[in-house]
C-alpha cells in the first residue's frame, strides 16, 4: 500500500540549563522524539527535530547561587554538556540552540506584536516580595504547597499533578534561599497576561478533534482545567533574569520563560530547517507550512503546552497547532523522582559512557514511563539488557556460526510471519499509536523467538535478523547498522558472519 509522504516538525521540551541531562531526562522527551523522528524518516516522511537550552529558567539562578557561579556561565557550560550527551546517546537532533541576539529579538517581536494587536492584557498582580533576597516570589524563587494536590512544590507549576499555581494560590509560600522565618511583604505590580478563558471555545473544539493523538493523562488534565474558569497566564514577571520586556510601562520585567518558550521553539525549528532542509521555505511553524507539529514533553509541563502555548497560538492566528502532545510520566531512581536540583540522579553521560548507547536506549525504551511512572536501578538495567538483548543475540550467533557463508533457505511462511512483526513495529511508530515500549517489547520477543528457532531453522533466524536490522533501527541504531552491514556483506541467500555485532559488552 502506498503511503502519502508527511512532514513532521518534532520538538522536545528545552531542558533547563542548570545541569547536564540525567537518565530521567533521556528516557523522556529526547529519546522519544529521536525514535519517532528516525522512524518517520525510515517510513519515507520528512522530519525536522529541534530543541535548545532553556537558559532563562529561574532554576538556573538558584543552582548558580548554590554553586557560587554566574548564571550565564552555568547556562553556557550546561548547554555544551547537554549537546555532548545527546550526541553520545545517539540522539539525532537537527538543531539544539542557545539563546543569542537573534533569538532574543525574535521573542520581543513576537510579544510586541501580540501586545500591539490587543491580545495581551494588563493585570495587577500581588507578589510577595522578599527584602532579604531582593526577589519577588515566583517560580523557583518560591516554595510552598500545591493548591490542587497539596504536595510540596515550587511556584508556577506543580510537578506532581501538572496544575498551575500563582503567588495567590500557592499555599504557605516561602522564599527560596532565605531563612524559614524571613518575612515578606505584598507588592502590587502590573504585568502582561494572556487571558486563557477568552479562548475556552477554541480549546474545547481543539481537544474534541485531537483526542486520537493525545495521551489519556493529557486529556484528563484538559478536562480538569476546563471544568473551571481558566486562569490568566502571566506573560511578564518582575525579575532581572531573562529577556527584558521592552514595552512601555513594564520596566524591570522579563518575559515569563514558559511564554518565551513558544516563539523560542519556533526559532529552534528554523535552525533545524536551515541545517537539515535548507531548500524548504522558511517559517516551518507557520499554519500553512504543511508540517505536522508533534511535541514531546514530560507530563509536568502539560499545562504550558496544552493551554499556555496553544493559547498563544490562538492569539497569534498564524501558527501551526500541535497535531500531538506526547507526554511521559516520571522516571524514578530507586523509588524517588530524578532531580537535578536535589542531585538525586544518574547522569545520562555516565550511563551511556559506561554501557554504550544501544544498551541504554533499549532499556529506556523497554521500560519507558509512557502512561505511568517507572523506576530505574542499575541492577535492573543490567539484568534486562543481558537477558532480553545480549543472551538471545549470542544464542543466535552461536547457532548460525557453523553455517556462516553457506546458502540457507527460509521455511515457507517465514516472510508472512515476519510481516506481522513489521506491521506491529510500524503501528508502534505511527503518530496515532506511537509507543517505544511496544516497539522494544516486540523486538525483544522476536529476538527470543529467533534464538529458540535458530538451531533448527537457520533460514528463519537470518530472515528475522534482516527484518530486525530495518525495523529496530530507530530504537538501537548502532546494533541495527552492524547487523545490516553483515547481512549486506554476505552473499545473497547465505548466512552472514555475526561476530562482534553485539552492543558494548556488559
Amino acid at each position: 500500500m502506498t503511503r502519502t509522504p508527511r512532514r513532521f516538525l518534532v520538538t522536545a521540551t528545552p531542558p533547563t540549563t542548570n545541569g547536564d541531562l540525567h537518565v530521567g531526562h533521556l528516557s523522556g522527551p529526547y529519546l522519544g522524539a529521536d525514535v519517532f523522528s528516525r522512524a518517520q524518516r525510515m517510513l519515507g516522511h520528512t522530519v525536522l527535530y529541534a530543541s535548545g537550552g532553556d537558559d532563562h529558567q529561574t532554576y538556573v539562578v538558584t543552582t548558580a547561587q548554590r554553586l557560587g557561579l554566574d548564571p550565564a556561565e552555568l547556562a553556557a557550560r550546561c548547554n555544551r554538556e547537554i549537546v555532548g550527551t545527546l550526541e553520545l546517546a545517539g540522539i539525532d537532533i537537527d538543531a539544539f540552540t542557545s539563546p543569542d541576539d537573534a533569538y532574543r529579538a525574535g521573542i520581543r517581536e513576537f510579544f510586541t506584536g501580540l501586545h500591539r494587536a490587543g491580545r495581551l492584557k494588563t493585570r495587577t498582580w500581588t507578589f510577595p516580595y522578599c527584602g532579604r533576597t531582593g526577589r519577588y516570589l515566583l517560580e523557583a524563587f518560591a516554595t510552598g504547597y500545591c493548591p490542587e494536590c497539596l504536595v510540596g512544590t515550587c511556584g508556577a507549576i506543580c510537578e506532581n499533578c501538572g496544575h498551575p499555581n500563582d503567588v495567590d494560590s500557592l499555599l504557605f509560600p516561602t522564599s527560596t534561599g532565605a531563612e524559614p522565618d524571613t518575612a515578606t511583604e505584598p507588592r502590587e505590580v502590573e504585568i502582561l497576561v494572556l487571558p486563557l478563558e477568552e479562548y475556552r471555545e477554541r480549546f474545547t473544539e481543539f481537544y474534541r478533534t485531537r483526542r486520537a493523538t493525545m495521551r489519556p493523562h493529557v486529556l484528563r488534565f484538559v478536562d480538569e482545567m476546563l471544568s473551571r474558569p481558566l486562569p490568566d497566564f502571566p506573560v511578564s514577571y518582575p525579575a532581572d533574569w531573562g529577556i527584558p520586556v521592552g514595552i512601555d510601562g513594564f520596566d524591570g520585567q522579563v518575559f515569563n520563560v514558559w511564554a518565551e518558550m513558544l516563539p523560542g521553539l519556533r526559532h529552534m525549528a528554523e535552525a533545524a530547517r536551515a541545517r537539515r532542509s535548507p531548500g524548504t521555505p522558511p517559517d516551518v511553524w507557520a499554519a500553512d507550512s504543511g508540517f505536522e507539529l508533534v511535541q514531546f514533553l514530560g507530563y509536568d509541563n502539560t499545562f504550558y503546552f496544552s493551554f499556555a502555548h496553544l493559547g498563544l497560538t490562538f492569539a497569534h492566528g498564524g501558527l501551526t497547532e500541535p497535531a500531538a502532545i506526547v507526554t511521559n510520566e516520571f522516571y524514578h531512581l530507586d523509588g524517588a523522582k530524578f532531580s537535578t536540583s536535589r542531585r538525586h540522579l544518574v547522569w545520562a553521560r555516565d550511563l551511556v559512557g559506561k554501557y554504550g548507547s544501544d544498551n541504554v536506549r533499549f532499556h529506556l525504551a523497554l521500560g519507558n514511563p509512557e502512561h505511568q511512572p517507572a523506576n530505574f536501578t542499575e541492577a535492573d538495567f543490567l539484568d534486562t539488557v543481558r537477558t532480553r538483548l545480549h543472551t538471545p543475540l549470542r544464542a543466535i550467533a552461536a547457532a548460525l556460526a557453523p553455517h556462516t557463508g553457506r546458502p540457507v533457505a527460509a521455511a515457507p511462511g517465514t516472510e508472512a510471519l515476519l510481516d506481522r512483526y513489521r506491521d506491529r513495529m510500524r503501528r508502534a511508530y505511527t503518530l496515532e499509536s506511537f509507543s517505544m515500549r511496544q516497539a522494544a517489547e516486540t523486538t525483544a520477543n522476536l529476538l527470543a523467538l529467533l534464538a529458540a528457532r535458530a538451531p533448527d531453522d537457520p533460514g528463519f533466524a537470518v530472515a528475522g535478523l534482516r527484518a530486525l536490522a530495518t525495523e529496530a533501527a530507530p530504537l538501537v541504531p548502532g546494533l541495527a547498522a552492524a547487523v545490516e552491514a553483515r547481512c549486506t556483506a554476505a552473499a545473497p541467500g547465505t548466512v552472514p558472519e555475526l561476530t562482534d555485532v553485539l552492543p558494548v559488552p556488559l
